[in-house]
């Protein structure tokens, strides 16, 4: 009996500690996590083994950080820091679990219909829009959703299979460019037609 509760013991112990890695895995993208807020996010991107990806400082300090497992950017500009996030591959999601692979419709579901991208759009809650790639990029299209604040959590999405390639989570989208010009300038994604 005793041999029996100790492995039940050692058995929920390891369950344990698969689940909070797999949590961990997820709310480490920051996106959910709190990372955008940081006030100490040099530490943090040292804490988890971010790699410097990228010192760009034609236009002012930018540098952009990578994750271990090369799935999280995340580009830096200066003072104050706000950080853009970057999901570029699956195993970390959303703060509402959408990650890169999953539809159109998925992230519909989850977030609201996306509509045409119109300049006379000027809504008090979140809302979601489409805009088209251009040149290269021309095989992606890019479904945004505003917040209150202006934030923006952008969706890049194959056109052929819409399904999503890229996530960007960008705090402030003041003044900014799309996510599809973070795209190109940076090489993000491979060229598709």
């Amino acid at each position: 009996m005793k041999s029996f509760i100790s492995k039940l013991l050692l058995l929920f112990v390891f369950s344990v500690s698969l689940a909070q890695c797999a949590i961990a895995h997820t709310d480490d993208s920051g996106v959910l996590g709190g990372l955008e807020n940081n006030p100490d996010l040099y530490s943090y991107l040292n804490n988890y083994n971010y790699s410097l990806f990228l010192a760009d400082h034609r236009y002012g300090h930018h540098d952009m950080y990578i994750s271990a497992d090369k799935s999280v950017i995340v580009s830096i500009w200066d003072a104050p820091i706000r950080p853009d996030i970057f999901i570029i591959k699956p195993g970390y999601a959303t703060n509402k679990g959408i990650t890169v692979g999953m539809s159109r419709s998925d992230v519909e579901a989850t977030y609201g219909p996306l509509v045409e991208y119109s300049i006379y759009q000027t809504p008090s809650e979140p809302y979601g829009e489409i805009s088209e790639g251009y040149d290269k990029y021309s095989g992606y299209y890019i479904g945004e959703y505003v917040g209150a604040h202006n934030s923006g959590l952008s969706f890049v999405f194959n056109k052929y299979t819409d399904k999503v390639v890229l996530i960007r989570y960008k705090y402030d989208r003041h003044g900014s460019t799309t996510v599809l010009n973070d795209v190109k300038e940076y090489t993000l994604l491979p060229y598709l037609l």
